[in-house]
Formats: structure tokens, C-alpha cells, sequence
């Protein structure tokens, strides 16, 4: 009883720390993305050397194109979200704890996926060129500025997915929320938990 107990509480906390990574992945995200249109607007050509100098990418394109800090948080939080998953599920399999442990899992990776992708379906650039926000992307499209683009993926993407996730897992595993969140359950409500 004593290491069903213990296995639970591991699950628990392993998963309340993937939750944490997960959210601050996105406001990671939005602090990397204000950094760089701060940026970009106060020094607008910090970006232009890229185009003199060749194919050597800019500071802002570096920074703009590869999101590596959300990425690895997000990483971590699925190697968690792994771990816990398989604690709870080694102790027991029934319907609602294999549902929890795949919102769990899944959580992490939809986050990831989405914030690359949404962003570019529900952009008001679709519409056309919208002064100071879309621009034209060389491919006949329209797009976030460059200095803009990572803002754009987390105000559209990271945080309206992120939260998305930690209300689904409110509704379906309060539990597993770091204490912080608010609508935490404070009493457990399932096997892995009460465990």
C-alpha cells in the first residue's frame, strides 16, 4: 500500500511540474517575443544586416526564427508528463486514468505543434496587408513582420493553447494543477491521486 501511495504522489507532483513547464513555456514566449519587437522597433534596422551581408542571418531573424527556450520547456514538460503517465498507469488502468494521463501527454505536444501553426491560420494577414502589423512575405502572402512574428505565435498560438490545456486538465484532472492555478482541487479526486 505504502509504494502505490508513493507512486501516486510522484505521479502527482511529476505532473503538476509538467504543468508549470508548459505555462511557462508560453510566457516565455511572450517575453521573447515583446523583447524582439521592443527591438525591432526601437532599432528597425537591426535586421537589415542579413540582407548586406548575405546569408548570414541577423541577430532579430535568429532569435525571431528559432524559439529554442519554449521548445526545450515544452520538452521537459512531456518527458514529465511521460513520466507521470507511466506512474499512473503502472499502478492502474481504468478509463478515467488512461483519459487524465493522455490529456496529460497530449497537453505538451498539441501546445508545441499548435503554437507553430495556428498562428498562421487565424492571422488577421490573411486578409491582406494590414498597415504596421502584416507585411509582404516575398511568396505572395502577407505576414507578421519579422520583429513581430515570434509575438504573433505566442499571442495566437502559445497562450490561447496554454490555456486551453491547464482549463481542459481543470475539468478533467484539477488534481494534477500546481497550487497556483486557480480552481485547483485541493481533495483528490481519482485512483493515482488518492493512491
Amino acid at each position: 500500500m505504502g509504494t502505490m501511495a508513493t507512486r501516486g504522489t510522484r505521479a502527482l507532483q511529476a505532473g503538476r511540474v509538467s504543468v508549470s513547464f508548459t505555462v511557462l513555456a508560453a510566457a516565455t514566449a511572450i517575453a521573447a517575443g515583446t523583447a524582439v519587437a521592443l527591438l525591432g522597433f526601437v532599432f528597425p534596422d537591426l535586421g537589415d544586416d542579413a540582407a548586406e551581408a548575405g546569408s548570414v542571418p541577423s541577430r532579430v531573424d535568429r532569435v525571431a526564427d528559432l524559439p529554442i527556450l519554449p521548445t526545450v520547456l515544452v520538452a521537459v514538460a512531456l518527458v514529465l508528463a511521460l513520466a507521470s503517465a507511466a506512474l499512473v498507469l503502472s499502478a492502474s488502468r481504468t478509463r478515467p486514468e488512461v483519459v487524465q494521463c493522455v490529456l496529460l501527454v497530449a497537453g505538451p505536444l498539441v501546445v508545441l505543434a499548435g503554437a507553430a501553426v495556428v498562428p498562421h491560420v487565424v492571422t488577421p494577414c490573411l486578409a491582406g496587408e494590414v498597415p504596421t502589423v502584416c507585411e509582404a512575405d516575398g511568396q505572395g502572402g502577407f505576414d507578421f513582420p519579422r520583429t513581430v512574428h515570434p509575438l504573433g505565435h505566442a499571442l495566437l498560438g502559445w497562450v490561447p493553447l496554454t490555456i486551453l490545456y491547464v482549463w481542459t486538465l481543470r475539468r478533467w484532472w484539477p488534481a494534477v494543477l500546481p497550487r497556483w492555478v486557480p480552481g485547483r482541487s485541493s481533495e483528490p479526486r481519482d485512483v493515482a491521486a488518492s493512491a
